[in-house]
């Protein structure tokens, strides 16, 4: 019988422990904490479900479309950007606009900026022509003459992207990126991401996967099998390696999350900062994720180079005075998180680690930081399914 083991119990790793698991195959994977999921789990409350920070599925992505593949459940919806939803610039609420229609009505540009915008917004939507290792932050440069067309382009690629450093975002996956959530749509997911952690583990264990977890792996040498996979962050690869692997950059936010009894008259849904990397969604308008009545709103700083997180916690709470006034009155709970780590590693122009980059026989890596296609889960789970049959051939050509 062949023999894999899968270290790292995130969302990679369950797609990895998934993907490989079947008949003649024994599948054991190995998780170093008490829970699975990662960053992918969901906090119970008092009733909310907080995911670490804001999450959205893409509809159009690798993850949704494997999660159906393999009739793991997921529900929810999209948000509603129609009504109450504003960008901010220089402390002034403006109505969102994200086609070049409502560029017409926008008080934020003048008539030449909004010509400048909508030839760019048609490009972002058409995907959009890139140089080979060209930034997001270049490419954005080479089009918008207009300072405030070019933070209004830099505001949609955050939204898309989670990154905030455009110096090092790759633009043609930042591109792609955009254009499949604009095209596609988004889902907030009812009960949180903990529900596809939930279904990948019972798609799992009824396979036959044996999942372990308080297993920390210090070595290769203590791992006993025809193929490895690495679903684990770059340190801790090479820590039980001993490789070194290229520089990367995390991305990262400033996460406030605000559990509100009540949602205050005249509250916005959606705000996202122009001339500020900020972000504030209405999750709850989306899916069920507090009580009856209650709102859970996620509010997020993108972070890029250092950062202070006393002042993070103010500017944000500044933003929600802005956007939901009088939400003090109203909270049931709060909770910061001042260096949420999104993905492990930003898109660079030059690409991520491939799953043989270690060029090891027989083990593969995997994760939001791994491989050529997509970003974030999509990214984790592209990459694991890669993994997965990367380890696979490596073992039958070896047999």
């Amino acid at each position: 019988m062949q023999r894999y083991i899968v270290i790292g119990g995130g969302l990679a790793g369950l797609a990895a422990a998934n993907a490989l698991a079947g008949e003649g195959r024994k599948v054991v994977l190995l998780e170093q904490s008490e829970h699975l999921g990662g960053r992918a789990m969901t906090r119970q409350d008092r009733g909310y479900l907080l995911n670490l920070g804001p999450h959205a599925l893409q509809l159009a992505g690798v993850a949704a479309q494997t999660l159906r593949q393999w009739d793991v459940p997921f529900q929810g919806n999209s948000p509603d950007t129609s009504s109450a939803s504003f960008v901010t610039h220089a402390g002034r609420m403006y109505p969102l606009f994200l086609t070049t229609r409502g560029l017409l009505t926008t008080r934020l540009f003048s008539a030449t900026e909004k010509l400048q915008a909508a030839r760019i917004l048609q490009q972002l939507v058409a995907g959009g022509r890139t140089a080979v290792g060209e930034s997001m932050e270049d490419w954005i440069e080479r089009r918008a003459r207009s300072p405030r067309v070019r933070q209004f382009v830099a505001m949609l690629a955050r939204v898309s992207t989670f990154t905030a450093d455009h110096s090092h975002l790759s633009a043609r996956a930042a591109l792609d990126q955009y254009r499949r959530a604009n095209t596609h749509g988004v889902l907030y997911l009812d009960g949180g991401w903990q529900t596809l952690v939930a279904g990948l583990e019972q798609r799992a264990r009824g396979l036959g996967v044996e999942i372990r977890l308080g297993e920390t792996v210090e070595s290769l040498e203590a791992c006993q099998a025809d193929g490895i996979v690495l679903a684990v962050p770059p340190a801790a690869v090479e820590r039980i390696t001993g490789c070194r692997l290229p520089a990367m950059d995390p991305v990262r936010l400033a996460c406030l999350d605000l559990c509100l009894r009540k949602l205050p008259e005249g509250a916005a849904r959606v705000a996202l900062g122009v001339d500020q990397p900020l972000y504030l969604s209405l999750h709850s308008a989306a899916a069920r994720l507090a009580p009856p009545g209650a709102a859970l709103v996620h509010v997020a700083k993108y972070l890029a180079g250092g950062t202070d997180a006393a002042s993070d916690r103010r500017e944000l709470e500044q933003f929600v005075d802005l956007a939901i006034p009088g939400w003090r009155e109203h909270v049931e709970l709060v909770r910061f998180l001042p260096q949420l780590t999104v993905a492990n590693a930003i898109f660079s122009p030059q690409g991520r680690p491939a799953v043989d980059e270690l060029d090891i026989p027989g083990v593969a890596l995997a994760g939001d930081w791994v491989g050529p296609e997509g970003m974030l889960a999509d990214a984790a789970v592209a990459s694991a399914l890669r993994a997965a049959g990367m380890v696979q051939r490596q073992r039958l050509r070896a047999a």
